[in-house]
């Protein structure tokens, strides 16, 4: 929200300047100046006094171009590297909650064939799941620690909540089929390195626990040390996020198997044409356990972009994470990949 006020902020004092002119003013150059000048100083009221000068300028200046749909490839600057100069605007303010991975809901989630299995196992009784349910994610991350590289590399505390809601199922009671909990110890670092044409921004290694807040024969969990790197050209980010399993006893380890089918990388692209995103990830590539996950946001409204998503394979979740699952789910996102 304090994202969107800047960038109202930042769009008002281009229409205040072409008001005192009388008309729509003819200088580009002008009217950019005069609402960066107001983007700053809006960001100086938020932002602690340890924010240069220089991170607030390079932050609304990202924001008045992505704002205004500049073409990336003209500014030599790409999608991610676009968002990271937007999250310095807010990262250091204690009221605001920065997101990590993406922020949605599908009110309509259709699943082919829902995994009823572990609840019949664990009551003793059928269970009849709906088709169709809603999913949602909570993601977020806070600043702890900054620039412990010198000038470079945050340490974040993470959380992102994913959970599958029987909202219509009235003769279950409406229950949630499963909440996944993931929180993380995040430490990212920026990077300039480029090869054929492919800048890496972003780099992070996370200690991450994974769990599903059940228990009996309903629990699942494990915890890794995952890596991510980054790289874009423009429009298009791609991300290679590989892991290592933390090993666990065999009398408490819930899911032995579990890498069989969620491997151990997950590779990513997106791309960014016209405000509208289409992102592909996938794990286990080639293999007959693996997933397949496509997505596609677009624009509705400033606070909102409708949300298209279509996954196939194994891992939907961690009560499903050895069960292939198809669903394709409709919905609205609010804050995106970038």
């Amino acid at each position: 929200m304090v994202l969107q006020r800047h960038l109202w902020l930042a769009r008002l004092a281009v229409l205040i300047c072409a008001g005192a002119w009388g008309s729509e003013p003819d200088d580009d150059l002008l009217t950019q100046q005069q609402a960066l000048e107001q983007c700053l100083k809006q960001s100086v009221v938020h932002n602690t006094p340890d924010t240069t000068i220089a991170q607030l300028r390079d932050s609304c200046q990202a924001l008045i171009n992505n704002g205004e749909k500049s073409n990336l490839h003209s500014l030599d600057i790409g999608v991610l590297d676009t968002r990271l100069k937007v999250e310095n605007i807010s990262r250091a303010n204690r009221f605001i909650l920065t997101p990590n991975n993406r922020n949605f809901i599908l009110p309509a989630n259709y699943i082919h064939h829902p995994n009823a299995e572990p609840f019949a196992q664990s009551t003793g009784n059928p269970v009849q799941l709906q088709n169709t349910e809603v999913e949602f994610q909570i993601s977020l991350k806070v600043l702890i620690a900054q620039d412990l590289l010198h000038d470079n590399g945050n340490l974040y505390l993470a959380y992102t909540n994913h959970s599958h809601w029987q909202a219509y199922n009235g003769n279950l009671s409406r229950p949630f089929r499963e909440t996944n909990h993931e929180p993380e110890l995040l430490f990212s670092a920026t990077s300039g390195w480029q090869l054929l044409g492919f800048r890496n921004v972003l780099n992070q290694v996370g200690l991450v626990h994974q769990s599903n807040g059940q228990s009996g024969t309903l629990s699942r969990s494990w915890n890794r040390i995952r890596l991510r790197s980054v790289v874009e050209r423009g429009n298009l980010a791609l991300s290679f996020s590989p892991w290592y399993r933390i090993p666990e006893s065999t009398d408490s380890d819930d899911n032995p198997d579990i890498e069989d089918y969620l491997g151990r990388y997950e590779l990513s692209a997106a791309y960014a044409y016209d405000n509208h995103i289409i992102d592909v990830t996938t794990r286990r590539l080639f293999s007959s356990r693996g997933s397949l996950e496509v997505g596609w946001s677009f624009p509705l409204r400033p606070t909102m972009r409708g949300y298209l998503k279509y996954f196939n394979g194994y891992g939907a979740s961690l009560i499903d994470y050895n069960v292939k699952i198809e669903s394709l789910g409709l919905g609205v996102v609010f804050t995106d990949l970038f």
